[in-house]
């Protein structure tokens, strides 16, 4: 659904003499842009198209601008140089390394060739012009509101996944306010989603687990944190047999969208309601009473923390933010020991990458109305850096290694192989031969319930056979045949 008002963010512009006209849309769903205009031959061969680029100043004033996401059209061919003013929230100079991504189909994403800054202007541009005719163009790879949505329509249908208490039957736990943002536009109210992660089978209220709760995107243009949070997501739910253990042994909230209507607006950190206002900054009752979208996911949270009695372990807050120098890090309390906690130490080993930085003082950040209303025992601001230029594939990678570094503080082994139930690191007929001597019976990873279902049964066979790792010729026979004796077996015990 795009916003009420379509002005002049969507237009064409035909040049006198030129072979085609570049048209700019920057009103949908997370996108972000001012105004534009274009000067240049474009089309003709050897000749450059100029797009002057205007950005949104919605918080940081005196006409900084910092998240940008646009789609240009008929540039096909077309040598094509963005230029916009370096009046970067944060500073110019923290667009020194930046570069730029587009993308053709709003999946793949690659980095612009050409990114440069100088004499007050910030330029960027492909080598060779675009291979198709319409591009989308933004500061980081984006996360829109709508990606979200599927996301959490894709984990509340995973086994693993259930609302949590204040939610309904879809994890809707209550409406964004809505309103009128910087451009005139109407937004409407969106549903902010919770839902939480863990295995039913081991919920029965008799073992304590491990309590973990996690959010991301309140800051409407931090988007490398929410591709992380995804990644930590898509692990916890998927048939790893390290996050099966995992799920056995912890518990996770999950908030995935903080803030809606500045993500779908295309704030760049912001709220649509107050977007003058820093929305971690108020989490506090007395600060977030006329805050509606706030308001409604802390006292979610309130609800969300009681359906079992384990008291909260872990708070983790993703964000994203210019370079700050060293690497991606968090925000953590040294004097209360936090960054010394067993998960904390795990995740520093797993990715040495990642730094910590001492969090102090009280700003009413999530991570204090955490600690002082939820009761949390360590909790982390997460700060993935724009600016190096990685893969998206390493944000949802990072994400993985954070339910790793839950599961390694644990005890659980993270080098689990599915199918692997004498953890040789081969799959392989003894293997086989531990499932089939527990076939059609509870049983453990151990005894080859490779999915942790409480149950070693023809799903485990599956999971076994897309692992199986031959080490000699003769073998991929004798494991078929091993196969079909095992399935002849099954078919008797139940006739």
């Amino acid at each position: 659904m795009k916003f009420h008002r379509t002005a002049a963010l969507v237009a064409s512009l035909a040049l006198a003499g030129t072979a085609s006209a570049i048209t700019i849309d920057a009103d949908y769903d997370h996108a972000s842009l001012e105004s534009f205009s274009v000067a240049g031959a474009g089309g003709r061969p050897g000749t450059t198209t100029y797009v002057d680029l205007v950005g949104r100043d919605n918080y940081y004033g005196n006409g900084q601008w910092r998240w940008l996401n646009f789609t240009a059209s008929d540039v096909l061919g077309d040598n094509v140089v963005f230029r916009i003013s370096d009046n970067f929230a944060g500073g110019g100079s923290k667009l020194n390394n930046h570069a730029m991504v587009y993308s053709y189909d709003g999946v793949n994403w690659d980095y612009f060739d050409n990114n440069q800054r100088s004499n007050g202007t910030y330029s960027f541009s492909i080598d060779g012009g675009f291979t198709q005719d319409e591009v989308q163009v933004a500061y980081a790879f984006p996360y829109s509101y709508g990606m979200s949505v599927a996301h959490t329509q894709e984990v509340l249908a995973s086994p693993w996944a259930t609302p949590t208490l204040s939610g309904d039957a879809n994890g809707v736990i209550g409406m964004s306010p809505g309103g009128t943002d910087d451009l005139g536009r109407t937004v409407d109210p969106r549903e902010i989603f919770a839902y939480r992660i863990t295995d039913p089978a081991t919920d029965s209220g008799r073992q304590q687990k491990l309590k973990v709760m996690v959010m991301s995107g309140l800051h409407a243009g931090e988007t490398l944190g929410t591709h992380t949070y995804q990644g930590l997501i898509d692990f916890l739910i998927s048939d790893d047999p390290v996050a099966a253990h995992l799920r056995q042994a912890a518990e996770f909230i999950a908030y995935p969208c903080a803030n809606p209507d500045g993500r779908f607006a295309g704030n760049s950190r912001t709220t649509v309601e107050n977007v003058g206002t820093d929305p971690n900054r108020l989490w506090h009752p007395d600060l977030y009473a006329t805050h509606q979208d706030i308001r409604v996911q802390a006292e979610a949270m309130y609800l969300d923390i009681t359906q079992t009695s384990a008291d909260l372990s872990y708070f983790i807050d993703f964000h994203s933010t210019v370079p700050t120098g060293g690497d991606d890090f968090g925000f953590i309390p040294f004097d209360q020991g936090d960054h010394l906690s067993p998960f904390w130490q795990s995740l520093l080993a797993i990715q040495p990458n990642i730094q910590s930085s001492n969090s102090t003082g009280t700003s009413w950040y999530t991570t204090n109305h955490a600690e002082a209303f939820l009761g949390a025992e360590v909790d982390v601001t997460f700060e993935t850096q724009f600016g190096f230029q990685r893969p998206l594939d390493y944000y949802h990678d990072m994400g993985r290694n954070f339910g790793l570094a839950f599961a390694d503080s644990l005890g659980i082994p993270i080098d689990l192989i599915a199918g692997d139930a004498n953890s040789d690191g081969v799959v392989d007929l003894v293997d086989l031969s531990i499932l089939a001597a527990n076939f059609d019976s509870f049983g453990t990873f151990e005894q080859g319930d490779f999915n942790v279902d409480g149950v070693v049964d023809l799903l485990d066979l599956s999971i076994l056979a897309a692992n199986f790792q031959p080490v000699s010729t003769p073998e991929p026979a004798s494991f078929l045949l091993g196969l079909a004796a095992l399935i002849a077996g099954t078919r008797q015990r139940v006739c």
